[in-house]
């Protein structure tokens, strides 16, 4: 299918000074990117220090950059979590590691050479089932950007029409003043979990209180879980979240006792076991974000979500300021299909627009 770039920052970046770059898994399983006539690529050391490559900081690091205004559009065949990346008025630093896949610009490393760099990317796998593919705020916001399946049916959209400016100006008056560190100007505002709320960090125990409580709260009350997976109990023994399937009570699902870290980042004691194990992870996971822990009957009900405090303030925003109010805030923010995601069987495009202030 087809990808395809506008440019709606009116004027403040023309189209010579928009790159993007798209990564992602061939059938092999191998990191590739993908070059202007839509070949994926695989990605090698040596592409490092290739000729064209880039130089920052006195270091070099590999070019797979298109400018929009040379490849306004591209062919994107089939491959597993793709990456489209885009940067304003720089290109996006990227370096292959020794085993030949893609080290990903981070912003909690203040040595990462993207810190000053304005960007921000899209997700997405072309597969056998179609297009799937979603905006995301997970690790930061950086500029916002729409994008448009089209379809053999109506179009899907998803993402953020509001200036950047006003953005900025609203998160900064809105939450609640633990997230308010979050906001890196004039770069880009970033996830908890990259910021104070990680391990070691000023907020580092934002949720202890929160998840303390509501193990107290279920060593004496069971939780009530219904999932596609089928029904499930749970209660707190011997400090572990236990949950038995109602139809097959001899069989465990746990969780231990998680850090407010966990929480955020949604991995550690939120991302171990077999596929239902995990399944009900995310859902607990989930469901301490949005601070709905003690009222799992509500789980799905976008309007208690963010009630009460603590919960996750930053993924609320993006939710309150996106499209159809479907962000992808958090990393299991697609559960209860609350996430920006929009897929489809038979799609012919996908359009995406970059806009600024």
């Amino acid at each position: 299918m087809k990808f395809s770039f506008f440019n709606n920052t009116k004027q403040k970046y023309h189209s010579d000074q928009i790159y993007f770059v798209i990564t992602g898994l061939n059938a092999s399983h191998q990191t590739c990117h993908l070059d202007k006539n839509g070949v994926l690529i695989p990605c090698k050391v040596s592409d490092n220090d290739a000729p064209g490559h880039l130089t920052k900081n006195g270091e070099s690091w590999c070019n797979y950059l298109h400018k929009t205004s040379d490849v306004p559009q591209i062919e994107v065949p089939q491959m597993d979590s793709g990456r489209a990346y885009i940067s304003l008025g720089s290109p996006l630093y990227l370096k292959v590691s020794k085993d030949n896949t893609l080290i990903q610009p981070n912003t909690a490393n203040k040595s990462d050479p993207n810190i000053d760099v304005y960007y921000d990317w899209l997700e997405f796998t072309i597969d056998g089932g179609g297009f799937h593919g979603n905006t995301t705020q997970v690790d930061q916001f950086g500029f916002p950007m729409v994008i448009e399946l089209i379809t053999s049916d109506k179009p899907k959209k998803a993402g953020i029409t509001e200036s950047r400016s006003v953005l900025f100006d609203k998160y900064s008056s809105n939450v609640p003043e633990e997230f308010k560190s979050l906001v890196q100007k004039p770069y880009r505002i970033i996830s908890p979990f990259k910021g104070d709320f990680n391990d070691g960090g000023s907020q580092a125990k934002y949720f202890d209180n929160y998840i303390r409580e509501m193990w107290q709260y279920y060593t004496s009350n069971k939780l009530e879980l219904t999932m596609p997976q089928g029904k499930f109990i749970g209660k707190v023994e011997n400090n572990v979240f236990t949950f038995t399937k109602t139809d097959s009570p001899n069989v465990k699902y746990t969780i231990h006792y998680p850090k407010s870290s966990e929480v955020f980042r949604c991995d550690g004691v939120f991302a171990t076991g077999d596929p239902i194990q995990l399944a009900i992870q995310a859902q607990i996971s989930a469901m301490f974000n949005r601070h709905i822990v003690k009222n799992p009957a509500n789980k799905c009900n976008p309007s208690e979500f963010y009630k009460n405090a603590p919960a996750n303030y930053y993924a609320q925003f993006w939710h309150l300021h996106s499209i159809d109010n479907k962000a992808y805030g958090f990393p299991f923010d697609d559960v209860c299909e609350q996430s920006s995601l929009i897929e489809h069987p038979n799609s012919r495009e996908l359009k995406v627009t970059i806009s600024w202030d």
